[in-house]
């Protein structure tokens, strides 16, 4: 999924102007502050009326001695007047020599279809149920929709109903503070805001862990040129303070003029 705008495709009856970003973000993982837990790279492409973004994650340092981890996971949907309609969430991983794959499909009427290999044995007390997941969008998607929202806001306000396979949760951001940073190849504003992973079912009581993070914070790029605020940061007391810090920025912007097509 390597695209920059696939609406130069489309013709329109009349002249309608458009904008597709492309962004690709280089994150470090760290916990404790000092310990090297892996790198993320994300891929996006933004446009008016849709969105494709793929996402890379390879764990590193002291957490290979553990449990070596590689995902890789994308996302697609449209986008209508700012509002994220996701379609599709694929996702890759491989984990301590096994692998789980997860393949989520948005059907008519809003169905959710999944296919997992291998699949899960337990599903939680309560499981999702079909409701909730029609309610929610991939954890992906969860991240467009957020970015979208306090770009076209610039506040720090919402709850994302997100669906990954199993589990169901929200995803809340609140407060807000704007302080200006230089850092990774970003230079602007960032809305700092608070975030809570709120836990609601797909889940046992071995995933105790998993209910109960503390909130954290999660960081907004803030581009007076933009309707999207992709994240830079993102801070969790848990696992014993895990830090997700942007090392490269990269965006490509292109403004498109439809036309009429000539006529023959």
């Amino acid at each position: 999924m390597r695209r920059l705008i696939t609406v130069l495709a489309a013709l329109f009856t009349f002249a309608a102007p458009a904008a597709a970003e492309r962004f690709v973000l280089r994150y470090d993982a760290t916990g404790m502050g000092v310990i090297p837990l892996g790198g993320i790279v994300v891929d996006a492409d933004v446009r008016d009326d849709g969105y494709d973004v793929a996402t890379s994650l390879q764990s590193s340092g002291f957490i290979n001695v553990f449990e070596r981890t590689a995902i890789e996971a994308s996302a697609s949907g449209d986008i209508h007047n700012g509002a994220v309609f996701w379609r599709r969430y694929d996702l890759d991983h491989r984990y301590s020599r096994k692998r789980r794959q997860i393949a989520l499909q948005v059907g008519e009427g809003g169905a959710v279809s999944a296919e997992i290999t291998p699949n899960y044995r337990l599903w939680g007390q309560p499981a999702t149920n079909d409701a909730q997941r029609r309610l929610s969008r991939d954890p992906l998607s969860s991240m467009i929709a957020m970015s979208i929202d306090v770009g076209q806001t610039r506040r720090c306000a919402g709850a994302y109903p997100t669906f990954d396979g199993r589990f169901h949760y929200l995803l809340e951001i609140a407060d807000g503070q704007i302080e200006s940073v230089d850092d990774a190849g970003y230079q602007g504003d960032v809305l700092k805001c608070s975030l809570a992973y709120v836990a609601v079912a797909g889940y046992e009581p071995r995933d105790a862990g998993r209910t109960r993070i503390p909130h954290g914070e999660v960081w907004f790029a803030l581009m007076p040129d933009s309707n999207f605020a992709p994240v830079v940061r993102i801070t969790t007391p848990w696992p014993r303070r895990a830090v997700i810090r942007l090392t490269e920025f990269r965006r490509a912007r292109v403004d498109v003029q439809y036309t009429n097509a000539p006529t023959p």
